[in-house]
């Protein structure tokens, strides 16, 4: 009776490290280790810009009569930015105005007396030398009142210099002018970007730059917008670098200009370069990738029976960081598999359950 239960005993201890030995072999989920085509992540770092910008000043000197617009208002084709004194060039206007009247009156008299000698040398009443005098006096006259025309087109011109107009539609910036002050042909009071489309230059390394190539698309965020991205297009790529830092200037346009993009704005350019990994090369989810002091390693379930196998490091190489993921370029192989989950509660050696 005693050596029955003791056997029951022992049984049942049996029976229960063997089930508490079942419960210690954990599920695990793996992947499959496959060559992949993968894409490279590159970020350029960049300030937004017009298409089309311009420096705005005045085509004759004067005094500033008035300024119409503040810094950053946007402004119309043809709006008034500011206008200078004109009395002078008005006062020139009608100068030029009498003087082409004048002139209007000489010619006048001057062909009226050419047709006259004209008639008169034609019925012998009057010389030759006659003639060509007052073909003469006709010529003068018509060329001075020429010369007077071109001059009053002149004046009118310089007249409507005074008022300085937006060039296109656009918004102002670096306004400079106030009432009062001073102006000159040489010097820019403010100036205009158009409001049609954004570019963002940005420099390429000499070591990515032949994987940009014009109409490449890519995506641009702004620092002031979180979390919006907006798709864009490479419009240049220059292959003359800058000697100073070796790299190489490129410029993209947002497909769309959102209302909320302004000229000026921090942008971030980024670019998913397309890499053919090599044979050896694989790539794994950026957290199945550990690191201690020996180096990066993965954790995989080698000889797999009955769904069960057994935790083995695999020392590695990384590579670059892509969109899939990050690129294993030396440690392992085609079809192992590869622990993807629960990395941190598992050791070495250790029996795990493969999920399917």
């Amino acid at each position: 009776m005693k050596y029955s239960l003791v056997v029951l005993i022992a049984l049942f201890i049996i029976g229960c490290n063997d089930k508490e030995i079942e419960e210690k072999i954990r599920n695990v989920r793996t992947m499959d280790l496959v060559q992949s085509q993968a894409t490279s992540i590159h970020n350029f770092n960049g300030i937004a810009r017009s298409d089309v910008a311009a420096r705005l000043s005045f085509n004759v000197s004067g005094t500033v009569k008035r300024v119409y617009i503040r810094d950053g208002q946007s402004v119309k084709e043809g709006d008034i930015i500011a206008t200078l004194n004109d009395s002078f060039f008005k006062l020139k206007v009608n100068e030029v105005k009498s003087s082409l009247k004048q002139a209007r009156v000489k010619l006048a008299n001057a062909k009226s007396k050419y047709k006259r000698i004209k008639k008169l040398y034609v019925n012998r009443s009057s010389s030759l030398n006659d003639l060509d005098n007052a073909r003469t006096t006709k010529e003068s006259a018509q060329a001075n009142y020429n010369a007077m025309k071109n001059r009053l087109e002149q004046a009118e011109l310089k007249l409507s210099y005074t008022k300085l107009r937006a060039p296109m539609n656009g918004s102002i910036s670096n306004l400079t002018i106030h009432k009062g002050e001073n102006a000159s042909p040489a010097m820019s009071i403010a100036s205009i970007s158009s409001t049609q489309s954004i570019e963002v230059p940005i420099s390429v390394p000499g070591s990515l730059i032949d994987n940009v190539k014009e109409g490449q698309t890519c995506t641009v965020k702004f620092d002031a917008l979180k979390n919006k991205k907006y798709k864009a297009i490479v419009i240049e790529v220059s292959h003359a670098s800058n000697q100073r830092t070796t790299t190489f200037p490129v410029v993209v346009r947002l497909v769309k200009h959102p209302k909320r993009v302004h000229p000026g704005m921090s942008a971030t350019v980024r670019f998913n370069f397309h890499n053919n990994v090599n044979k050896n090369s694989f790539v794994v989810p950026l957290h199945a990738l550990m690191e201690d002091k020996e180096g990066h390693y993965l954790y995989i379930v080698d000889d797999i029976k009955n769904g069960v196998g057994a935790i083995e490091r695999c020392n590695v190489k990384r590579g670059q960081l892509t969109t899939d993921g990050i690129i294993i370029t030396s440690g392992v192989g085609t079809n192992m598999k590869v622990l993807t989950a629960g990395m941190s509660r598992v050791h070495e050696g250790q029996k795990v359950r493969v999920e399917n």
